[in-house]
């Protein structure tokens, strides 16, 4: 009992408690006990004394007893309530009077209490009533703060009730350039009208509706295309969270990224965006996003043409470095590659990073700088390329029925393409120019031979050596022996590489 009259004393100092009693001899008596305990008590000696308190003190606690000449407790109970619910009422009888308890429930009584009141349970009664005031007081701040949150930061937030608008936040609002959801809600018919069509971006069709494909994936970043009150097109970033255990019930939030200047990569004209491609900035900005959304990336490396793909999360970036988390093994890919993939559903090409400037395997991280927009990036492959063992491998090029005697090696080969390496290149060779390839393909049985028709898609021209990308088409019957050929060298890279 004395630790709970000490969290009482510690509580109640903020606590305004009036008592109401007619009866001189044991109002003196509590009034005595319950000013040791609360700082701000106030007593009267009848209901209509008691009630003129009320109005002027608005007590937290109103303790009264029920019959008293002239105004009840009962009947001043329930001018108090109608004025304020959330006040605690205690009521004290000396009549065991199942009307009076009856009547004391149907007005939201605290509790009810019998005379003479026992000190212990006085106090219990008290300290529960106080435990219950503060509990709603830290409940109102928490949603005063959440509501706070909810109108003055910087994206656009909406609860939708199924597609319908039930409430919108004041960045919402404003930039729809309207003072109240009633007012967007007459001049825009549904949410779907303001999304725009555009290149990459979510909006209705006829084959599909945006709110469908976005409550199918809750917490993906969509790119939107919308018109603020001055008409102006601006780039948003819209997320769908599903409310847990509330039917129908959907946040979706927007971030404007108008100001990246992004939406005409999207378009595809490359004479514009070949610039923004390079742009290092656009990537650190959309990775900022990727963070404020607790969003992850994927990061792809590759061993030998093995690709090796885990999932990463930001775990800090500033204007000098960006710092992932991620798995022991892509760290380990990391390590052997000489660069970085990034991809994520919010970017419109992969994020090249040349290089990582440290790798932490302790902390599971990988930190890097530089970085930039890739169109073709090798994690967006159609077919495996891989490297095939370069001892047990040869391959022959002729040019014009004229066998070329450099050095030849493959770099990497699919079911319809080979790259290999020259030290030289033949006077002739040009992109579009067909040779005649040669490989052998060394196998635990016979070796693979493949006599081909190439056509020449690329050529790179490095210091000391030429790569050169040969296009060709295998009749099903080859096709079929290069694939089994390329399954079995992926099984021999993932059992290299778990061992590295």
């Amino acid at each position: 009992m004395n630790d709970i009259v000490k969290q009482l004393t510690a509580l109640g100092q903020d606590i305004n408690i009036l008592y109401i009693e007619d009866n001189k001899g044991l109002r003196e008596s509590i009034v005595g006990l319950l000013s040791k305990i609360f700082p701000h008590l106030l007593y009267a000696e009848n209901g209509e004394i008691g009630l003129d308190f009320y109005y002027k003190h608005t007590p937290d606690i109103v303790l009264t007893d029920i019959k008293m000449p002239g105004l009840s407790g009962l009947d001043l109970s329930k001018k108090i309530k109608q004025d304020n619910n959330d006040v605690r009422i205690i009521f004290l009888s000396a009549f065991d009077d199942k009307e009076y308890l009856h009547e004391a429930i149907d007005i939201g009584a605290f509790k009810y209490l019998s005379k003479p009141t026992k000190v212990p349970l006085l106090i219990t009664t008290l300290h529960e009533a106080v435990l219950s005031i503060n509990k709603e007081r830290n409940k109102r701040i928490f949603e005063n703060q959440l509501t706070d949150i909810f109108n003055y930061q910087n994206n656009l937030l909406m609860m939708l009730n199924g597609t319908e608008p039930i409430v919108v936040n004041r960045q919402f609002l404003d930039f729809f350039g309207v003072k109240t959801l009633n007012e967007f809600v007459d001049i825009h018919k549904g949410v779907g009208e303001l999304l725009l069509e555009h290149q990459g971006f979510l909006y209705p069709t006829a084959e599909s509706g945006w709110f469908e494909i976005a409550l199918e994936n809750p917490g993906k970043l969509f790119h939107t295309k919308v018109h603020n009150h001055h008409k102006e097109a601006r780039h948003l970033i819209m997320k769908l969270r599903v409310i847990p255990e509330k039917q129908n019930l959907v946040i979706l939030s927007f971030d404007d990224i108008t100001d990246l200047n992004l939406m005409m990569i999207f378009d595809g004209n490359a004479t514009k965006h070949d610039q923004k491609l390079h742009d290092c900035t656009a990537v650190r900005k959309l990775l900022h996003v990727v963070k404020e959304n607790a969003s992850e990336v994927k990061l792809h490396n590759f061993y030998r043409g093995l690709t090796i793909v885990n999932n990463a999360v930001l775990v800090s970036m500033d204007d000098q470095k960006v710092v992932l988390k991620t798995s022991h093994s892509q760290l380990k890919a990391i390590k052997l590659a000489k660069n970085i993939i990034i991809s994520s559903e919010l970017f419109p090409f992969s994020v090249l990073c040349n290089a990582a400037n440290s790798i932490d395997f302790d902390q599971q991280t990988v930190t890097f700088s530089e970085m930039h927009f890739v169109q073709e990036s090798a994690n967006q492959r159609a077919n495996i390329r891989l490297e095939p063992d370069p001892e047990r491998h040869s391959v022959t090029l002729f040019q014009n029925e004229i066998k070329f005697f450099g050095n030849i090696r493959i770099l990497d080969i699919s079911i319809c393409s080979v790259k290999i390496e020259m030290d030289a290149l033949p006077a002739s060779l040009s992109v579009g120019e067909i040779s005649k390839i040669v490989i052998v393909l060394e196998t635990d049985k016979q070796p693979l031979n493949l006599t081909l028709s190439g056509t020449v898609y690329r050529i790179d021209n490095f210091y000391r050596s030429f790569h050169v990308v040969f296009l060709f088409e295998l009749s099903s019957t080859y096709h079929d022996k290069l694939l089994d050929y390329i399954a079995k060298r992926q099984m021999e890279l993932i059992r290299e590489f778990k061992i590295l």
